[in-house]
């Protein structure tokens, strides 16, 4: 990963859980719609594993986006990229790391930039 991604990733990582929230957590719904063309929804469970199949079982309310319909192929590549790594503890964290792999997935299938210049 490159740095100004690694960059990006750390960002996101450092904001805290108490920031702002969704009103709703289906507002999640449109805005998937909106940015990547394909239905999405979010779906909550009571536990996860985080990081490999070994790693223990922890119990909770956790967030994941899946696809409503067959996609274009980006939820197949962000399974295979990130297994194991779906599984948030809010939802604004689960949308901001679901569209943050939507932009490198559509960096690497477009051979395309689209972070701004700096």
């Amino acid at each position: 990963m490159d740095a100004a991604i690694q960059s990006k990733f750390e960002q996101i990582l450092a904001i805290r859980e108490d920031s702002e929230r969704l009103e709703d957590a289906q507002q999640v719904t449109p805005y998937l719609r909106y940015v990547t063309g394909c239905r999405y929804r979010l779906e909550k469970t009571g536990h996860r594993r985080w990081g490999n199949q070994e790693s223990p079982l922890e119990e909770g309310s956790f967030f994941q986006i899946l696809p409503d319909q067959v996609d274009n192929g980006f939820y197949n590549w962000y399974c295979d990229n990130r297994p194991w790594h779906q599984l948030y503890h809010t939802p604004e964290m689960a949308l901001l790391q679901f569209i943050f792999y939507w932009h490198v997935w559509q960096t690497e299938i477009n051979k395309k930039d689209f972070r701004l210049p700096e």
